[in-house]
């Protein structure tokens, strides 16, 4: 975590106190002189990479209270912005607040426009901030501190005035409703332990004054002040302010507030710095009055922080993820040495069996070759007698018909147009001597076996020797134009049935 450095600017110094674990430290003081500037300048130098909060409490703010139409989004912002503008001109350091929306009529919403009116007071520290590229998260006013701090006394009225000391002096902040209204500042009242109860209680009528000629509490109405403050001085201040049918005052004790917020070695002085400042460094929903040019580093930063944080999940991510795989190959690692294991004890066994086997006649070593040429001739399955079956029965078809001779093969490459893979041969046919003359008959006696033997379609039979010669230059004769005929009458066809092995 960056170290959190609380800024503290009144009209007489800077003070700079560091935030850590709940519990406030002051470690330096700077008066506002030039000298002053230079040695915050330094102390900046030191501490660039933390963080830096202002809280500015001086004399010089501006409250205005305004209804406004209610409105969302771009428009909202457009509209606070000019009324903004309008209210504080040349006032960078302002606000808007909002009071919440009206019950009746258009309901529209109450704003209270709180603003810095006196820039000069706070340009050379925040030059400072901008020369060292220091993270500015916001600067703070007091009255918004307790607008939302004042939740956590637990006052049930409607309407109180709470007095608080700090360095910059009594400050009086006027709540309505539980909201800020209205804070003035005394900084003649600084130094609680010396202010004169008399002084105190003619500034509280001051501000009584004041906001009964502004209607902001009616005539006649008893108003409770809350003394924010230890009990001794409660009871010193106590003597000098005296209840009246106006103002009805209590005590605030500043101890059990700072207990309430988690603060830690609050002193026993009664001042309310370090309960105002421990609440600006926790509390994130209090409105700050920084101009966005005031804080471009701590957004710079925090987006630095954002993608730091992004790589250290994705870190985080392959971390997990070797630490998964190094776990699964591990677990591989013993799978296999178990699975070694049992493999071994698997092969003793199987050792230990085949040496109580009578020996084999032949070795393992040839044997087992084999056996393994008899699996692949069982597996094959290849058979002619499908192809003889179906040369026999086109045989039976012609039983004048003699077979001479057979050959056949099994072809796995055989083309699809041949044989679909299956069996193939060639047969010599023997035709009747009774037509070994008439050529005519021998060649219909061919082309009828050929037809039969086609039977069913699909099957591919070609006649690869004929019974005779047939040239193209040469007519057919009859029997009585006879000439010399070979001494056989036979042909050949070459066949293949569709399909693979039955």
């Amino acid at each position: 975590m960056p170290q959190r450095h609380l800024l503290y600017l009144d009209a007489a110094a800077m003070r700079c106190h560091r935030w850590q674990h709940g519990k406030v430290t002051e470690r330096a003081s700077f008066p506002t002189t030039d000298a002053g500037i230079t040695g915050f300048a330094r102390y900046v130098q030191q501490h660039a990479s933390g963080l830096f909060t202002l809280l500015v409490d001086l004399v010089e703010e501006g409250f205005q209270s305004e209804t406004l139409p209610f409105v969302r989004g771009a428009d909202r912002e457009a509209m606070l912005t000019r009324k903004r503008t309008q209210a504080f001109f040349g006032s960078p350091m302002n606000g808007a607040l909002s009071l919440g929306r009206e019950t009746a009529g258009r309901r529209d919403e109450r704003f209270l426009f709180v603003a810095l009116t006196r820039q000069a007071a706070i340009e050379p520290w925040l030059q400072v901030l901008r020369a060292a590229n220091a993270p500015l998260t916001g600067v703070h006013s007091p009255a918004l501190l307790i607008d939302r701090l004042v939740k956590r006394l637990g006052t049930d009225t409607p309407r109180c005035l709470l007095v608080s000391f700090a360095p910059g002096g009594m400050r009086q902040t006027f709540l309505d409703d539980g909201r800020l209204r209205f804070s003035r500042l005394a900084q003649s009242l600084h130094e609680l332990p010396s202010v004169s109860p008399a002084q105190c209680a003619a500034e509280i009528l001051k501000t009584h004054s004041y906001l009964t000629g502004q209607r902001l509490i009616p005539r006649g109405t008893r108003l409770p002040v809350h003394l924010l403050v230890d009990g001794s001085n409660f009871e010193r201040l106590r003597r000098e302010l005296v209840d009246t049918d106006e103002l009805h005052y209590l005590h605030a004790p500043i101890l059990a507030l700072g207990h309430k917020i988690g603060l830690h070695g609050q002193g026993t002085d009664g001042s309310a710095l370090p309960v105002l400042l421990h609440w600006m460094a926790r509390s994130t929903a209090t409105l700050q009055l920084a101009p966005p040019a005031e804080r471009r580093y701590y957004r710079v930063w925090k987006a630095r922080q954002a993608i730091l944080g992004g790589a250290l999940a994705a870190f985080a991510a392959a971390l997990l993820f070797a630490a998964k795989v190094g776990f699964n190959s591990h677990q591989l690692d013993a799978e296999t040495a178990q699975l070694q294991v049992t493999s071994a004890a698997q092969n003793a066994q199987l050792n230990h069996l085949m040496s109580s086997l009578p020996a084999l006649p032949v070795p393992l070593a040839v044997l087992q070759p084999a056996m393994d040429t008899l699996d692949e001739l069982r597996q094959q399955a290849a058979s002619p007698r499908p192809w003889l079956a179906h040369l026999s029965a086109a045989l039976d078809a012609d039983p004048a018909l003699t077979l001479r001779e057979v050959h056949w093969r099994f072809r796995d490459d055989a083309p699809p147009a041949a044989s679909s893979s299956g069996t193939v041969g060639q047969a010599l046919i023997a035709l009747p001597e009774s037509i070994a003359d008439d050529r005519r008959a021998m060649i219909e006696r061919t082309q009828a076996f050929l037809a039969e033997l086609s039977r069913p379609p699909g099957n591919a039979v070609r006649l690869t020797r004929r019974p005779v010669d047939l040239q193209s230059d040469r007519a057919f004769r009859s029997a009585s134009q006879r000439e010399e005929t070979p001494a056989r009458a036979e042909f050949e066809v070459s066949f293949g049935l569709r399909g693979g092995p039955q």
